[in-house]
C-alpha cells in the first residue's frame, strides 16, 4: 500500500451542463435563467438549470409550474441531446491534450489517474488551469466546470463538488480527515435524502 499516495486523482464535473451549451449556443440567454425541458409544458421537470436560475432555488427535478412560480422570469427550453453529444465529444478532445482519462462517468463527468509527475500542486493546479482556459478558448465561454484533485477518485469527486460553479479544490492528504468534518452527509457520493434518514 503507498503510504503518501499524493494527489493521484483528478476528477472534471462540467457545471449545469445543458443550460450552459444552451447558454453557448444562444448569447441571448447568458446570465439568465434557464431550465432545460423535455417538453414545453408546466407539467414536466427541470432536466437542468442554469446557476443563474439555481439562484431561485430551481434545480434538476423542480417541476416547471413551480419553477416559474419561484422565478417568473425563467426562460424554458426543450433539451437537444445531440448537441450535448457533440459538446461531451469536444470537451474530451480538449482534456486528453492535458491529462489521460480514466474513466467517463457521464456525459458530464470523467476522472484521471494522474502520471507520476503530475502528483504535486503545481503540475495539477497546471494542468487545471490549462484545461479551463482550454475549453473557454476552443469549446467556448459559457461552459465551466469544477475540478476536484485528491488521492482518490472519490476524494477527488468530493473535492470537486466543494466549490462549484468554477471551482478548484485540493484535497491533499495532510489534510485529511479534518476537510471533511464539517461536510454533510449528503455531500458525501453516493449519499442522497433515503441513504441519509437510514
Amino acid at each position: 500500500m503507498d503510504v503518501n499516495p499524493g494527489l493521484k486523482w483528478l476528477f472534471f464535473d462540467l457545471n449545469s451542463y445543458f443550460a450552459s451549451v444552451e447558454q453557448q449556443e444562444n448569447p441571448a440567454l447568458r446570465g439568465k435563467p434557464v431550465a432545460v425541458v423535455p417538453m414545453q409544458s408546466d407539467y414536466t421537470c427541470a432536466i437542468a438549470a442554469s446557476y443563474e436560475a439555481k439562484a431561485y432555488g430551481i434545480k434538476t427535478g423542480t417541476r416547471i409550474l413551480d419553477a416559474k412560480q419561484m422565478c417568473p422570469n425563467l426562460i424554458c427550453v426543450p433539451a437537444r441531446h445531440d448537441i450535448y453529444v457533440q459538446y461531451h465529444n469536444r470537451i474530451l478532445e480538449e482534456f486528453i491534450k492535458l491529462a489521460p482519462i480514466n474513466k467517463v462517468w457521464s456525459i458530464d463527468e470523467l476522472s484521471s489517474r494522474l502520471p507520476p509527475s503530475k502528483r504535486n500542486v503545481e503540475a495539477a493546479t497546471k494542468i487545471a488551469h490549462n484545461l479551463k482556459a482550454g475549453i473557454w478558448q476552443n469549446i467556448g465561454p459559457a461552459i465551466n466546470c469544477s475540478i476536484g484533485i485528491a488521492p482518490n477518485s472519490m476524494l477527488a469527486k468530493i473535492a470537486g463538488n466543494m466549490q462549484k460553479p468554477n471551482g478548484l479544490t485540493f484535497l491533499p492528504p495532510e489534510d485529511l480527515p479534518g476537510r471533511l468534518l464539517n461536510l454533510k452527509l449528503t455531500d458525501l457520493t453516493g449519499i442522497g435524502k433515503n441513504m441519509e434518514a437510514r
